[in-house]
Protein backbone atom coordinates (compact mmCIF):
# COMPACT_ATOMS: atom_id res chain seq x y z
CA UNK A 1 0.00 0.00 0.00
CA UNK A 2 2.79 2.35 0.67
CA UNK A 3 4.27 2.00 -2.01
CA UNK A 4 0.89 2.47 -4.22
CA UNK A 5 0.48 5.67 -2.46
CA UNK A 6 4.00 6.75 -3.21
CA UNK A 7 2.80 6.08 -7.12
CA UNK A 8 -0.23 7.97 -6.45
CA UNK A 9 1.15 10.90 -4.95
CA UNK A 10 4.06 11.32 -7.55
CA UNK A 11 1.34 11.29 -10.31
CA UNK A 12 -0.77 13.50 -8.52
CA UNK A 13 2.37 16.02 -8.19
CA UNK A 14 2.63 15.47 -11.90
CA UNK A 15 -0.82 16.49 -12.65
CA UNK A 16 -0.86 19.33 -10.70
CA UNK A 17 2.69 20.62 -11.88
CA UNK A 18 0.92 20.45 -15.90
CA UNK A 19 -1.90 22.64 -14.35
CA UNK A 20 0.25 24.91 -12.83
CA UNK A 21 1.96 25.25 -15.57
CA UNK A 22 -0.82 25.41 -18.24
CA UNK A 23 -2.58 28.02 -15.96
CA UNK A 24 0.50 30.21 -15.49
CA UNK A 25 0.89 30.00 -19.47
CA UNK A 26 -2.71 30.92 -20.07
CA UNK A 27 -2.07 33.77 -18.09
CA UNK A 28 1.31 35.01 -19.16
CA UNK A 29 0.45 34.51 -23.00
CA UNK A 30 -1.01 38.20 -23.95
CA UNK A 31 -2.80 38.49 -26.98
CA UNK A 32 -1.21 41.72 -28.15
CA UNK A 33 2.32 40.16 -27.76
CA UNK A 34 3.06 40.87 -31.60
CA UNK A 35 1.73 44.39 -31.12
CA UNK A 36 4.75 46.97 -31.04
CA UNK A 37 3.42 49.81 -28.80
CA UNK A 38 5.77 52.06 -30.96
CA UNK A 39 4.15 51.62 -33.89
CA UNK A 40 0.71 52.11 -33.43
CA UNK A 41 -1.95 50.71 -36.24
CA UNK A 42 -4.05 53.62 -35.91
CA UNK A 43 -1.73 56.93 -35.85
CA UNK A 44 -4.05 60.40 -35.98
CA UNK A 45 -3.72 62.07 -38.98
CA UNK A 46 -1.89 65.22 -37.40
CA UNK A 47 0.66 63.00 -36.41
CA UNK A 48 1.24 61.82 -40.13
CA UNK A 49 0.73 64.47 -41.63
CA UNK A 50 4.83 65.82 -40.79
CA UNK A 51 6.35 63.22 -41.65
CA UNK A 52 4.64 62.75 -44.76
CA UNK A 53 6.01 66.85 -45.81
CA UNK A 54 9.68 66.67 -44.10
CA UNK A 55 10.14 63.40 -46.52
CA UNK A 56 9.17 64.81 -49.11
CA UNK A 57 11.71 67.79 -48.24
CA UNK A 58 14.53 65.19 -47.97
CA UNK A 59 13.96 63.13 -50.40
CA UNK A 60 12.28 64.92 -53.46
CA UNK A 61 13.97 68.20 -53.08
CA UNK A 62 17.17 66.55 -51.08
CA UNK A 63 20.10 64.18 -51.85
CA UNK A 64 18.18 61.45 -53.35
CA UNK A 65 17.24 63.43 -56.62
CA UNK A 66 18.69 67.17 -56.84
CA UNK A 67 21.66 66.41 -56.23
CA UNK A 68 22.10 63.98 -59.03
CA UNK A 69 20.21 66.11 -61.36
CA UNK A 70 21.52 69.55 -60.73
CA UNK A 71 24.71 67.46 -61.32
CA UNK A 72 23.83 66.92 -64.78
CA UNK A 73 22.87 70.35 -65.12
CA UNK A 74 25.88 71.88 -64.02
CA UNK A 75 24.88 73.90 -61.08
CA UNK A 76 26.62 71.17 -58.91
CA UNK A 77 30.08 69.54 -59.81
CA UNK A 78 30.52 65.89 -58.29
CA UNK A 79 34.40 65.55 -57.86
CA UNK A 80 34.54 63.12 -56.09
CA UNK A 81 33.48 59.19 -54.96
CA UNK A 82 29.71 58.80 -56.70
CA UNK A 83 28.72 62.30 -56.98
CA UNK A 84 32.00 62.42 -59.42
CA UNK A 85 31.06 58.98 -61.24
CA UNK A 86 27.25 60.97 -61.67
CA UNK A 87 29.16 63.34 -63.66
CA UNK A 88 29.65 61.29 -66.13
CA UNK A 89 25.60 60.04 -65.84
CA UNK A 90 26.45 56.67 -64.25
CA UNK A 91 23.46 56.10 -62.80
CA UNK A 92 22.16 52.61 -61.67
CA UNK A 93 19.23 50.97 -60.37
CA UNK A 94 20.78 50.08 -57.10
CA UNK A 95 21.21 53.82 -57.23
CA UNK A 96 17.48 55.18 -56.87
CA UNK A 97 15.83 52.66 -54.63
CA UNK A 98 15.99 54.91 -51.49
CA UNK A 99 14.17 57.56 -53.58
CA UNK A 100 11.90 55.23 -54.86
CA UNK A 101 10.75 53.22 -52.02
CA UNK A 102 10.59 55.97 -49.91
CA UNK A 103 8.19 57.97 -52.35
CA UNK A 104 5.82 55.08 -51.93
CA UNK A 105 6.18 54.05 -48.46
CA UNK A 106 6.50 57.53 -46.88
CA UNK A 107 4.62 60.29 -48.53
CA UNK A 108 2.33 58.45 -51.43
CA UNK A 109 0.95 55.33 -49.18
CA UNK A 110 0.48 57.87 -45.89
CA UNK A 111 -0.89 60.17 -47.87
CA UNK A 112 -3.56 57.81 -49.39
CA UNK A 113 -4.09 56.69 -45.46
CA UNK A 114 -4.97 60.20 -44.66
CA UNK A 115 -7.05 60.84 -47.52
CA UNK A 116 -8.90 57.72 -46.00
CA UNK A 117 -8.97 58.17 -42.77
CA UNK A 118 -10.55 62.07 -43.48
CA UNK A 119 -13.84 60.11 -44.95
CA UNK A 120 -14.37 58.52 -41.91
CA UNK A 121 -17.81 58.17 -40.42
CA UNK A 122 -18.00 60.84 -37.96
CA UNK A 123 -14.39 62.06 -38.54
CA UNK A 124 -14.62 63.10 -41.77
CA UNK A 125 -12.24 66.38 -42.49
CA UNK A 126 -11.79 67.05 -46.16
CA UNK A 127 -9.51 70.01 -45.38
CA UNK A 128 -6.69 67.39 -44.37
CA UNK A 129 -8.17 65.07 -47.62
CA UNK A 130 -7.21 68.01 -49.58
CA UNK A 131 -4.13 68.87 -47.77
CA UNK A 132 -3.13 65.13 -48.43
CA UNK A 133 -4.13 64.97 -52.18
CA UNK A 134 -1.97 68.04 -53.10
CA UNK A 135 1.14 66.46 -51.06
CA UNK A 136 0.14 63.02 -52.90
CA UNK A 137 -0.14 64.94 -56.64
CA UNK A 138 2.73 66.78 -55.86
CA UNK A 139 5.21 63.52 -54.98
CA UNK A 140 3.53 61.61 -57.82
CA UNK A 141 4.28 64.69 -60.23
CA UNK A 142 7.73 65.19 -59.40
CA UNK A 143 8.22 61.16 -59.24
CA UNK A 144 6.84 60.48 -62.33
CA UNK A 145 9.05 63.86 -64.22
CA UNK A 146 11.93 61.74 -63.15
CA UNK A 147 10.74 58.13 -63.84
CA UNK A 148 8.03 58.56 -66.57
CA UNK A 149 5.47 55.45 -66.15
CA UNK A 150 4.73 54.81 -62.41
CA UNK A 151 2.46 52.14 -60.62
CA UNK A 152 -0.47 53.98 -59.14
CA UNK A 153 -3.96 52.58 -59.62
CA UNK A 154 -2.77 49.29 -57.97
CA UNK A 155 -0.28 50.67 -56.02
CA UNK A 156 -1.67 51.15 -52.63
CA UNK A 157 -3.89 47.83 -52.66
CA UNK A 158 -1.49 45.15 -51.35
CA UNK A 159 -4.31 44.22 -48.90
CA UNK A 160 -6.09 43.35 -51.62
CA UNK A 161 -3.15 41.01 -52.50
CA UNK A 162 -1.77 43.02 -55.37
CA UNK A 163 1.77 42.83 -54.43
CA UNK A 164 2.68 43.46 -58.21
CA UNK A 165 1.16 46.51 -59.83
CA UNK A 166 1.05 48.00 -63.22
CA UNK A 167 2.80 50.65 -64.28
CA UNK A 168 0.09 53.70 -65.30
CA UNK A 169 1.47 55.22 -68.04
CA UNK A 170 2.52 58.98 -67.84
CA UNK A 171 -0.06 60.36 -69.33
CA UNK A 172 -2.48 58.74 -67.79
CA UNK A 173 -0.93 59.12 -64.39
CA UNK A 174 -1.18 63.28 -65.48
CA UNK A 175 -4.60 63.01 -65.61
CA UNK A 176 -4.59 61.79 -61.94
CA UNK A 177 -2.59 64.58 -60.51
CA UNK A 178 -4.83 67.17 -62.40
CA UNK A 179 -7.65 64.87 -61.02
CA UNK A 180 -6.67 64.64 -57.64
CA UNK A 181 -5.95 68.77 -57.79
CA UNK A 182 -8.64 69.68 -58.99
CA UNK A 183 -10.54 67.25 -55.82
CA UNK A 184 -7.91 68.74 -53.03
CA UNK A 185 -9.27 72.41 -54.35
CA UNK A 186 -13.27 71.10 -53.38
CA UNK A 187 -12.23 69.32 -50.64
CA UNK A 188 -10.58 72.50 -49.09
CA UNK A 189 -13.43 74.89 -50.19
CA UNK A 190 -15.65 72.30 -47.93
CA UNK A 191 -17.93 74.30 -44.94
CA UNK A 192 -18.67 70.60 -43.29
CA UNK A 193 -15.31 69.90 -41.60
CA UNK A 194 -14.99 67.76 -38.29
CA UNK A 195 -11.34 67.69 -37.65
CA UNK A 196 -9.17 70.49 -38.06
CA UNK A 197 -5.86 70.48 -39.81
CA UNK A 198 -2.88 69.81 -37.31
CA UNK A 199 0.37 68.58 -37.99
CA UNK A 200 1.09 70.86 -41.30
CA UNK A 201 5.00 72.06 -40.90
CA UNK A 202 4.30 73.96 -44.67
CA UNK A 203 1.44 76.32 -43.67
CA UNK A 204 0.32 75.28 -40.74
CA UNK A 205 -3.26 74.90 -42.02
CA UNK A 206 -3.78 77.79 -43.84
CA UNK A 207 -6.04 77.14 -46.38
CA UNK A 208 -6.00 79.71 -48.62
CA UNK A 209 -2.32 78.83 -48.90
CA UNK A 210 -3.55 74.95 -50.05
CA UNK A 211 -5.33 75.85 -52.79
CA UNK A 212 -3.20 78.20 -54.42
CA UNK A 213 -0.71 75.42 -53.76
CA UNK A 214 -2.86 72.97 -55.92
CA UNK A 215 -3.59 75.60 -58.63
CA UNK A 216 0.05 76.33 -58.67
CA UNK A 217 1.04 72.31 -59.21
CA UNK A 218 -1.53 72.32 -62.08
CA UNK A 219 0.49 74.99 -63.74
CA UNK A 220 3.75 73.30 -63.87
CA UNK A 221 2.32 70.28 -65.23
CA UNK A 222 0.42 71.73 -67.66
CA UNK A 223 3.15 74.06 -68.89
CA UNK A 224 5.48 70.78 -68.99
CA UNK A 225 2.94 69.13 -71.51
CA UNK A 226 4.60 71.84 -74.06
CA UNK A 227 5.93 69.54 -76.30
CA UNK A 228 3.14 67.38 -76.63
CA UNK A 229 -0.08 69.68 -76.42
CA UNK A 230 1.53 73.06 -77.69
CA UNK A 231 -0.85 75.97 -77.41
CA UNK A 232 -3.39 74.52 -75.42
CA UNK A 233 -0.74 73.26 -72.92
CA UNK A 234 0.11 77.61 -72.54
CA UNK A 235 -3.38 78.06 -71.87
CA UNK A 236 -4.13 75.53 -69.37
CA UNK A 237 -1.23 76.75 -67.40
CA UNK A 238 -2.49 79.70 -67.86
CA UNK A 239 -5.68 79.20 -66.33
CA UNK A 240 -4.16 77.67 -63.31
CA UNK A 241 -2.09 80.47 -62.55
CA UNK A 242 -4.98 82.32 -62.43
CA UNK A 243 -5.48 80.79 -59.13
CA UNK A 244 -2.01 80.00 -58.02
CA UNK A 245 0.80 81.61 -55.95
CA UNK A 246 0.06 85.84 -55.28
CA UNK A 247 3.60 86.44 -53.34
CA UNK A 248 6.65 85.03 -52.36
CA UNK A 249 4.66 84.33 -48.87
CA UNK A 250 3.21 81.63 -50.53
CA UNK A 251 5.97 79.36 -51.29
CA UNK A 252 5.42 75.99 -51.09
CA UNK A 253 9.02 75.01 -49.04
CA UNK A 254 9.26 72.22 -46.16
CA UNK A 255 12.08 73.84 -43.36
CA UNK A 256 14.35 72.17 -41.73
CA UNK A 257 16.05 73.24 -38.45
CA UNK A 258 18.82 72.17 -36.00
CA UNK A 259 17.28 68.28 -35.10
CA UNK A 260 16.14 68.25 -38.82
CA UNK A 261 18.44 69.87 -41.26
CA UNK A 262 18.74 70.26 -44.52
CA UNK A 263 19.51 67.08 -46.43
CA UNK A 264 22.49 69.10 -49.01
CA UNK A 265 23.84 70.40 -46.00
CA UNK A 266 24.16 66.89 -44.14
CA UNK A 267 25.59 65.34 -47.30
CA UNK A 268 28.30 68.39 -47.52
CA UNK A 269 28.91 67.24 -43.95
CA UNK A 270 28.88 63.61 -44.27
CA UNK A 271 30.84 63.74 -47.49
CA UNK A 272 31.49 67.24 -49.63
CA UNK A 273 32.13 65.49 -52.67
CA UNK A 274 29.92 68.39 -54.70
CA UNK A 275 31.19 71.83 -55.25
CA UNK A 276 29.08 74.57 -57.35
CA UNK A 277 29.60 73.87 -60.99
CA UNK A 278 31.10 76.72 -63.11
CA UNK A 279 28.69 76.95 -65.69
CA UNK A 280 26.00 78.52 -62.91
CA UNK A 281 28.58 80.28 -61.34
CA UNK A 282 29.92 82.11 -64.46
CA UNK A 283 26.30 82.66 -65.30
CA UNK A 284 26.17 84.62 -61.88
CA UNK A 285 29.73 86.06 -62.05
CA UNK A 286 28.65 87.42 -65.56
CA UNK A 287 26.61 90.33 -64.34
CA UNK A 288 27.54 90.37 -60.99
CA UNK A 289 24.56 88.51 -59.42
CA UNK A 290 23.20 89.67 -55.77
CA UNK A 291 22.37 85.82 -55.99
CA UNK A 292 25.71 84.74 -55.93
CA UNK A 293 27.35 84.57 -52.53
CA UNK A 294 23.65 83.20 -51.45
CA UNK A 295 24.42 80.03 -54.03
CA UNK A 296 27.68 79.82 -53.39
CA UNK A 297 30.53 80.30 -50.87
CA UNK A 298 33.69 81.66 -50.98
CA UNK A 299 36.55 79.67 -52.32
CA UNK A 300 40.29 79.62 -50.36
CA UNK A 301 41.00 82.85 -52.48
CA UNK A 302 37.78 84.78 -51.33
CA UNK A 303 36.24 84.80 -54.51
CA UNK A 304 33.67 82.53 -56.22
CA UNK A 305 34.40 79.60 -58.69
CA UNK A 306 33.10 76.79 -60.00
CA UNK A 307 34.43 73.43 -60.80
CA UNK A 308 35.09 73.31 -64.38
CA UNK A 309 33.13 70.45 -65.77
CA UNK A 310 34.77 67.17 -64.91
CA UNK A 311 37.82 68.98 -63.63
CA UNK A 312 37.71 67.63 -60.17
CA UNK A 313 38.54 71.02 -58.49
CA UNK A 314 37.80 70.41 -55.21
CA UNK A 315 38.95 74.51 -54.33
CA UNK A 316 36.14 75.40 -55.98
CA UNK A 317 32.79 77.29 -54.07
CA UNK A 318 31.19 75.40 -51.56
CA UNK A 319 27.63 75.33 -52.09
CA UNK A 320 26.17 78.46 -50.18
CA UNK A 321 23.32 79.34 -47.64
CA UNK A 322 20.08 79.08 -49.87
CA UNK A 323 21.34 75.59 -50.92
CA UNK A 324 22.63 73.91 -48.05
CA UNK A 325 22.73 75.96 -45.02
CA UNK A 326 21.40 73.72 -41.84
CA UNK A 327 17.83 74.80 -41.48
CA UNK A 328 17.43 76.04 -45.45
CA UNK A 329 14.00 75.35 -46.83
CA UNK A 330 13.45 72.88 -49.10
CA UNK A 331 11.78 74.70 -52.45
CA UNK A 332 8.69 72.12 -53.42
CA UNK A 333 7.31 75.41 -55.79
CA UNK A 334 7.65 78.84 -55.34
CA UNK A 335 6.00 82.09 -56.77
CA UNK A 336 8.72 82.23 -58.66
CA UNK A 337 8.36 79.58 -60.82
CA UNK A 338 4.68 80.83 -61.26
CA UNK A 339 5.65 83.49 -63.06
CA UNK A 340 8.41 82.12 -64.79
CA UNK A 341 5.36 79.76 -66.04
CA UNK A 342 3.18 82.46 -66.76
CA UNK A 343 5.90 84.66 -68.56
CA UNK A 344 6.49 81.54 -71.06
CA UNK A 345 2.78 81.08 -71.46
CA UNK A 346 2.24 84.30 -72.77
CA UNK A 347 5.56 84.52 -75.10
CA UNK A 348 4.27 80.76 -76.53
CA UNK A 349 0.80 82.48 -76.81
CA UNK A 350 2.02 85.91 -78.46
CA UNK A 351 -0.40 87.76 -75.41
CA UNK A 352 0.75 90.68 -73.64
CA UNK A 353 2.33 90.47 -70.35
CA UNK A 354 5.33 87.77 -70.96
CA UNK A 355 7.50 91.17 -69.89
CA UNK A 356 5.63 91.81 -67.09
CA UNK A 357 5.68 88.06 -65.89
CA UNK A 358 9.31 87.90 -66.58
CA UNK A 359 9.98 90.97 -64.60
CA UNK A 360 8.12 89.86 -61.49
CA UNK A 361 9.72 86.15 -61.31
CA UNK A 362 13.31 87.49 -61.41
CA UNK A 363 12.45 90.12 -58.60
CA UNK A 364 10.56 87.65 -57.16
CA UNK A 365 13.60 85.36 -56.94
CA UNK A 366 16.21 87.81 -56.22
CA UNK A 367 14.39 89.13 -53.41
CA UNK A 368 13.33 85.43 -51.85
CA UNK A 369 17.09 84.47 -52.21
CA UNK A 370 18.78 87.65 -50.73
CA UNK A 371 16.17 89.18 -48.99
CA UNK A 372 16.80 92.36 -50.94
CA UNK A 373 14.83 94.04 -53.29
CA UNK A 374 17.97 95.11 -55.72
CA UNK A 375 16.06 97.22 -57.59
CA UNK A 376 19.27 98.91 -59.38
CA UNK A 377 20.91 95.71 -60.41
CA UNK A 378 17.25 94.39 -61.99
CA UNK A 379 16.85 97.82 -63.69
CA UNK A 380 20.36 97.56 -65.25
CA UNK A 381 19.98 93.48 -66.54
CA UNK A 382 16.68 92.30 -66.52
CA UNK A 383 13.74 95.02 -66.27
CA UNK A 384 13.34 96.77 -70.22
CA UNK A 385 15.54 94.18 -71.87
CA UNK A 386 13.02 92.31 -74.72
CA UNK A 387 12.25 88.68 -72.91
CA UNK A 388 12.78 85.87 -75.49
CA UNK A 389 12.76 82.19 -74.36
CA UNK A 390 16.49 81.85 -74.17
CA UNK A 391 16.65 84.40 -71.38
CA UNK A 392 13.60 83.67 -69.98
CA UNK A 393 14.92 79.95 -69.39
CA UNK A 394 18.40 80.85 -68.00
CA UNK A 395 16.33 82.77 -65.26
CA UNK A 396 14.34 79.86 -64.53
CA UNK A 397 16.94 77.82 -64.56
CA UNK A 398 19.40 80.40 -62.10
CA UNK A 399 15.86 80.56 -60.14
CA UNK A 400 15.64 76.93 -59.90
CA UNK A 401 18.87 75.58 -58.25
CA UNK A 402 18.71 73.07 -55.52
CA UNK A 403 14.94 71.97 -57.07
CA UNK A 404 14.02 69.51 -60.04
CA UNK A 405 12.97 72.02 -62.47
CA UNK A 406 15.93 73.12 -64.20
CA UNK A 407 16.09 69.42 -65.53
CA UNK A 408 12.35 69.08 -65.85
CA UNK A 409 12.60 72.31 -67.92
CA UNK A 410 16.25 71.59 -70.04
CA UNK A 411 14.52 67.93 -71.53
CA UNK A 412 11.81 70.23 -72.83
CA UNK A 413 13.84 73.07 -74.07
CA UNK A 414 16.99 72.18 -74.35
CA UNK A 415 17.52 75.57 -72.62
CA UNK A 416 19.99 76.46 -71.35
CA UNK A 417 22.33 75.28 -73.52
CA UNK A 418 24.93 72.40 -72.01
CA UNK A 419 27.71 70.61 -72.55
CA UNK A 420 28.15 67.16 -72.59
CA UNK A 421 30.66 65.71 -70.19
CA UNK A 422 33.93 64.44 -72.15
CA UNK A 423 33.72 61.56 -70.52
CA UNK A 424 30.16 60.58 -70.92
CA UNK A 425 28.76 57.03 -70.67
CA UNK A 426 25.65 57.69 -73.04
CA UNK A 427 25.44 59.77 -75.60
CA UNK A 428 23.39 62.67 -74.35
CA UNK A 429 22.62 63.95 -71.02
CA UNK A 430 20.02 61.92 -69.60
CA UNK A 431 16.44 61.90 -70.06
CA UNK A 432 15.22 60.02 -66.95
CA UNK A 433 16.28 58.38 -64.12
CA UNK A 434 16.92 53.91 -64.03
CA UNK A 435 14.27 51.89 -62.40
CA UNK A 436 15.19 51.08 -58.93
CA UNK A 437 16.61 47.37 -58.27
CA UNK A 438 13.77 46.76 -55.65
CA UNK A 439 10.88 46.62 -59.18
CA UNK A 440 13.47 45.38 -61.40
CA UNK A 441 13.88 42.14 -58.70
CA UNK A 442 10.09 41.77 -56.95
CA UNK A 443 7.93 43.38 -60.22
CA UNK A 444 9.74 42.29 -63.21
CA UNK A 445 7.09 41.48 -65.58
CA UNK A 446 5.70 45.26 -64.99
CA UNK A 447 8.67 46.95 -65.25
CA UNK A 448 9.00 48.64 -68.44
CA UNK A 449 12.22 48.20 -70.58
CA UNK A 450 13.89 51.70 -70.36
CA UNK A 451 17.68 53.00 -70.73
CA UNK A 452 18.50 56.67 -69.49
CA UNK A 453 18.02 57.74 -73.01
CA UNK A 454 14.69 56.86 -73.26
CA UNK A 455 12.34 59.88 -73.08
CA UNK A 456 9.31 59.86 -71.09
CA UNK A 457 6.06 60.70 -72.05
CA UNK A 458 6.02 64.37 -72.57
CA UNK A 459 9.25 64.65 -73.67
CA UNK A 460 8.63 63.11 -77.05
Amino acid sequence: MKKNRNITYKGLALILSVLVFTISCEKWTDSDINIDPDKPANVPMGLILPGIQQSMGYNLVGNNSVRTNNIWMQIFEGVDRQSFTEGRYQLVSSDVNNLWTNMYTEMMINSTIIIDKADDEGLESPHFAGIAQVLLATSLGIGTDLFGDMPFTEAFKGGENILSPVYDGQESLYGSINTLLDQAIGNLNSTNNVIDVSGDVIYDGDLDKWKKAASSIKARHAIQQTKRNGNAAYSAALAAVANGFTSNDDDFLVPFEDQNKNPIFQFMEQRTDIRMGANLIDLLLATDDPRLPFYAEEDADGNYSGSALRSQNSDASFPGPNLAAFDASAKLMTYSELKFIEAEARLGLGQAGAQEAYEAAVAASVLRITGEANTAWLDANINGDPVTLEKLMTQKYIDGAGTNQPYADYRRTGLPSLTLAPDAVVSEIPRRFPYPQGELDYNTQNVPAVTLLTKVWWDQ
